[in-house]
């Protein structure tokens, strides 16, 4: 094959990963814009609890099986250790979904979104000590500042939120790597070096997603059933509000991740890494189609110092292990 037919090839499959990608944010942030209406019925954090619950239930209901048909999961074991982590993985993932749609409750989902970064940002530097990096950070932080600066005024708690949520996605991206970095598992009756995580790594991931966010909602339920209770005892039993929660499940955290890990598959993290630079933009444009929030020049200008920062950080470092944002 010839050189320039190589590159065309090459160009041509990054080009339907990036599509893969796109669609995977935008399912996710017209998801959030979907949640944003139910927050005159709900807490936020109850929205979002019912997006970790339903996602955990359709990932369960549909993807196990169909997984166990394409390969099967004999001699594939859930120890004790793995079980843990991907339990910590859905509560952190479960923490960082409720600190976001508080954050929207208050200020832009494009804004929400570009002050969530500063999480992942950070870490990726904190892994590396190149000037690129250091640029990285100064940058984020002013654009933290520029988005920040008109919600300060009238949504302080939107912004503390989002900040909340940057750290909480940082500590997803720690706990992230620990379950993409797992223990191998070896497939029965197959050779010594052969395993399960060789040959679909990016399953492995949907498998953790699972478990983690069933075992968060389940330990949230309790708490989220009795506050939603308080304000409002009929509330979250509706079924048109069962059924938004699943909607949101799938649209925020089942389609987007199961995208993001085959994407991370194919690309690697910091090629991976770039298109996340994608996201602030994507945010923006659906919240200005769905939701009529409409960015102010210093908050174009803040995004654009976010969106440096990631591609300046990309160049080094990993900046994330799948999906993120709320």
């Amino acid at each position: 094959m010839s050189r320039a037919a190589e590159t065309s090839g090459s160009v041509s499959g990054l080009s339907k990963l990036s599509v893969l990608f796109v669609i995977g944010a935008v399912c996710q942030y017209i998801g959030a814009s979907i949640a944003v209406p139910l927050f005159g019925e709900l807490d936020p954090a109850t929205v979002a609890w019912l997006r970790a619950s339903g996602a955990g239930a359709v990932l369960f209901a549909v993807w196990w099986p169909f997984a166990a048909r394409r390969w099967p999961r004999v001699g594939v074991r859930f120890p004790p250790r793995r079980l843990l982590i991907a339990s910590a993985f859905g509560l952190v993932t479960l923490g960082m979904n409720m600190a976001f749609y508080l954050a929207i409750d208050s200020i832009d989902l494009g804004v929400a979104v570009a002050i969530e970064f500063l999480g992942p940002v950070v870490v990726a530097a904190a892994g590396s000590r190149t000037r690129s990096d250091g640029f990285a950070v100064g940058a984020v932080l002013v654009g933290v500042v520029l988005l920040s600066g008109a919600s300060l005024e009238g949504s302080p708690m939107g912004v503390l939120f989002a900040l909340l949520a940057a750290g909480l996605w940082a500590a997803y991206i720690v706990v992230g790597k620990k379950v993409a970095g797992g223990p191998v598992r070896r497939k029965e009756g197959a050779p010594t070096g052969e395993s399960d995580r060789e040959t679909a790594p990016w399953r492995d991931g949907i498998d953790d997603l699972a478990i983690g966010l069933t075992v968060a909602g389940a330990l949230a339920a309790p708490v989220m059933i009795a506050i939603s209770g308080a304000a409002d005892p009929g509330a979250l039993w509706s079924w048109r509000i069962l059924l938004i929660g699943v909607g949101l499940g799938v649209l925020s955290s089942a389609i987007p991740y199961l995208l993001d890990q085959i994407v991370l598959s194919k690309l690697g993290r910091s090629q991976f890494a770039l298109l996340l630079a994608l996201l602030p933009v994507t945010a923006s444009v659906v919240g200005a189609a769905a939701l009529a929030q409409v960015p102010t020049w210093p908050e174009l200008c803040g995004m654009a110092l976010v969106i440096a920062a990631i591609v300046f950080t990309a160049r080094t470092a990993d900046i994330a292990s799948g999906a993120g944002t709320g």
